[in-house]
């Protein structure tokens, strides 16, 4: 770093004020390719078919929008040195429509106008992940820079879980995945080997056999997880009663709060964090809740067959 420890101080400060999901006007997106494409189609290059490029994309908006998660953004620059961000675009009313109330897409967030982002009726301001590129942290310093945060907390926590969709990438936070994650997933893979190896499994070794997938719902302290069960893996562990074709619910029901308990007292004194566990089947839950709430949780560590 070359900022003198006054402008490091600043910076500093800077960052911790610095959300996922707010605007700078600094950025450009540098691309390189060979022949004509659609990025040089944008740029309004003239190449031929073999020329080989490179060309800078500007934001027709004059925003770029910070795509790094907050703890990769208050990240000291000598290690995480840029913030990746993505332009500021304009797309057409219908189109902007189509993004706040239709199908999800992969490419474009539809920004709120609330802050004078739509210069008309016309022209409707979107995330565009089409092209990103990063920019120095110790840019922000310069006096010309500018800053906006357009989104509201739950238009944030959207757009955070859209970046992580686009990227795989979980949008927990460093606490979350260090003091609730970390300690709830060493348990849960030691609770599905004994069951493997229990003569008598208790119903809470069950539940976590029977489950086919966990996810993750972690808003501000509070993290559920989900436990997902199907019908065939819930009767292999012995929890589907298959004379009268259900659930065993009162013992699934017994064996969450069990499991919710165990997992509770696991967590750092001090946390501050209030952890709840969920049964369900993905055919109860709304698809509106799974598609913005929840994303899939990767057990991390060791792999727990690593060892058979």
């Amino acid at each position: 770093m070359s900022t003198t420890s006054t402008g490091r101080g600043k910076l500093d400060q800077l960052l911790r004020t610095l959300r996922q999901g707010d605007l700078i006007s600094l950025g450009a997106v540098t691309l390189v390719g060979a022949g004509r494409s659609a990025a040089t189609a944008a740029a309004h290059a003239d190449v031929g078919d073999d020329t080989l490029w490179s060309v800078t994309v500007d934001s027709e908006a004059g925003w770029y929008v910070v795509l790094s998660q907050d703890c990769d953004i208050v990240r000291d620059p000598d290690e995480e040195p840029c913030i990746v961000v993505c332009p500021l675009v304009y797309v057409s009313a219908s189109r902007w429509q189509q993004l706040r109330s239709g199908p999800y897409s992969p490419r474009h967030f539809p920004f709120p106008d609330d802050k004078g982002l739509r210069p008309d009726d016309v022209r409707w301001p979107a995330a565009s992940l089409l092209y990103i590129s990063s920019v120095d942290k110790t840019a922000l310093l310069h006096g010309s820079v500018r800053r906006l945060s357009p989104l509201t907390g739950p238009q944030r926590a959207r757009f955070g879980r859209w970046v992580a969709r686009r990227f795989g990438r979980s949008a927990h936070d460093d606490l979350v995945e260090r003091d609730v994650l970390a300690a709830a997933g060493a348990r849960i893979r030691s609770l599905s080997k004994s069951f493997g190896k229990a003569d008598s499994p208790t119903d809470v070794m069950r539940l976590v056999a029977a489950t086919e997938e966990w996810y993750v719902e972690a808003t501000d302290r509070n993290v559920k997880l989900h436990a997902v069960l199907t019908e065939s893996s819930a009767n292999a562990a012995g929890l589907w009663d298959s004379k009268k074709g259900t659930w065993h619910e009162q013992r699934i029901n017994h064996a969450i709060k069990q499991l919710r308990d165990d997992l509770a007292k696991r967590l750092p004194a001090g946390s501050g964090y209030a952890l709840n566990v969920y049964a369900t089947s993905l055919d109860v839950v709304p698809a509106s809740q799974y598609v913005a709430a929840w994303s899939v949780w990767t057990l991390e560590g060791e792999d727990p067959l690593a060892d058979e």
